[in-house]
């Protein structure tokens, strides 16, 4: 093809090119295991590609649904219950963003996202051995105290938590870059699909009453049973996702760049040069940051990108005050059971009762947090990105606030429906817009035009920021919450406090760089 025909190719018609060159390069000069990254994967493959996520969803489930009774049920105020939960956030806000760069320059020849997620994977596995034999493992070495099983938990639910925390954005940014960037929403949103039904199944164990069953005599209690059936999905998933795709290793990566994934900066540098830019420059791996460069993006972070996270910040305020503490708000105050009470009394009875059904309730937000995945991204299409980011949070702020108002079990269920809707968005158009804004390498406008960045900034650092405001809010959230609820004398405030919280995520949602998307 002579340069005149080059000029005007669409933009698309470069990429088709960029990527039928280095599959051929790849499959012919190289090796056959690293072709498949310049080709468009089928839904099968981007499913087997998302397992761990449902495996991670699946363990997120059965966290938010029994950490909270088991801290309870070993004698904890509620105060000490939700401060056990800021260990966790604590440890993801120091290491996260260390792990996700780290993984960024990691020379292995397994590649740089995959050996990160087999260490967090088996730590995942780990912790959830340990979770709900706190006192079971006390008692083996001879610690019987609360102090001490608390300590045990825990430890578990630190390990879990930060593992999954860190697989989360770390899974995302491995599919993303084994993917084509045609390729990158569509694996988004089968993630976001599937990590749903894997919520639902976490909840659905949770819903089960394992004891009355058969099987039940094989384990010591409900929650071992439950986290038991978990471990076996986690362990599924991550196998799946980890032999599902080789990455290209760094070092190869730095001395071929036909071996280079097409980056959305790679087409726009191609585009430039084919039509004769004269200032079209060679593409670098500016994926590839140290920390130093890191944490000087971290600290110098452009206004759109402030504005992005604490709007997720605000979101994870509104959304972890449900998460991490609806089973209990359930039980106590739409049933009226009492945790502490005694074993098979009234009230404990009650308790347990409620824990199932909000179990369901869960279930039910997990499956249609799901189903709009399927719908989200022809919402965006029709009406654009920011009316549906304002509209999702605002459907969980009124579900909550009627939550705590009417605590009717039909309403329950409403509201667990649309904190689905919130839990889609939040975890779908922050990271679509973050990819729009590495596609166009600009992080903010001038007279309604993009301008290009001048600043190196890592895309899976940049990703693996929402995990890292994740971890901050759910510290907050630890640490005020059991104040709150021991002041008020009613775990009601939660909800109360979650809807307030998504209200002004809502208002921080109209104030995000959206760059036509």
């Amino acid at each position: 093809m002579d340069a005149e025909q080059g000029k005007h190719q669409t933009e698309e018609e470069v990429l088709q090119g960029m990527l039928s060159h280095r599959f051929n390069y790849a499959k012919a000069h190289r090796s056959s295991t690293y072709h498949h990254t310049f080709r468009t994967k089928t839904r099968w493959e981007l499913v087997r590609l998302s397992l761990l996520i449902v495996g991670i969803e699946c363990t997120y489930a059965t966290e938010t649904a029994f950490v909270a009774p088991i801290l309870l049920a070993i004698g904890l105020p509620h105060t000490l219950m939700t401060m056990m939960w800021a260990m966790p956030p604590i440890v993801g806000v120091l290491f996260v963003p260390v792990v996700a760069s780290v993984s960024d320059r990691l020379r292995s020849s397994w590649g740089r996202r995959r050996p990160v997620l087999l260490l967090l994977g088996i730590a995942m596995l780990l912790g959830m051995m340990l979770l709900p034999h706190g006192r079971a493992i006390g008692e083996a070495i001879g610690l019987r105290s609360v102090a001490w099983v608390a300590t045990i938990t825990t430890l578990g639910l630190t390990t879990t938590d930060f593992s999954a925390e860190a697989s989360n954005g770390l899974c995302r940014t491995y599919a993303m870059e084994v993917c084509t960037i045609r390729d990158q929403a569509r694996v988004l949103s089968t993630m976001m699909l599937i990590g749903g039904l894997g919520g639902m199944l976490g909840y659905l164990f949770g819903a089960i009453d394992w004891i009355a069953l058969p099987i039940g005599q094989y384990f010591e209690s409900n929650e071992a049973a439950v986290f038991t059936a978990n471990w076996i999905v986690l362990l599924i998933g991550l196998v799946s996702t980890l032999t599902s795709f080789a990455e290209i290793p760094l070092p190869v990566q730095e001395q071929d760049a036909m071996l280079r994934p097409v980056t959305h900066s790679m087409l726009q540098n191609e585009v430039k040069r084919m039509r004769g830019d004269e200032y079209a420059t060679q593409t670098q791996l500016s994926e590839s940051i140290g920390f130093r460069q890191f944490v000087r993006n971290t600290v110098q972070m452009p206004r759109s990108m402030k504005i992005l996270c604490l709007t997720q910040f605000l979101s994870h305020m509104g959304y972890l005050p449900y998460c991490l503490y609806f089973t209990d708000f359930v039980g106590a105050e739409v049933f009226g059971g009492d945790v502490q009470a005694p074993e098979h009394s009234p009230a404990f009875v009650l308790y347990e009762e409620g824990l199932r059904f909000a179990c369901w309730g869960m279930a039910l937000f997990a499956g249609c947090a799901s189903l709009y995945s399927l719908v989200i991204e022809r919402l965006i299409d029709r009406v654009g990105a920011r009316p549906v980011y304002v509209g999702g949070l605002m459907a969980h702020c009124v579900g909550m606030v009627a939550m705590g108002l009417l605590r009717h079990r039909a309403i329950v269920m409403l509201c667990c429906s649309l904190t689905g809707i919130m839990y889609t968005t939040i975890y779908s158009i922050p990271f679509l817009l973050i990819s729009h804004y590495h596609s166009k390498n600009s992080f903010h406008m001038k007279d309604g035009k993009c301008v290009e960045s001048t600043e190196p900034r890592g895309f899976g650092a940049d990703v693996s920021m929402m995990s890292s405001v994740l971890c901050l809010a759910q510290l907050i959230v630890s640490l005020v919450m059991g104040v709150l609820i021991d002041a008020a004398g009613t775990t009601t405030v939660i909800t109360y406090v979650a809807g307030g919280c998504t209200l002004l995520a809502a208002l921080s949602a109209m104030a995000v760089l959206y760059m036509g998307l």
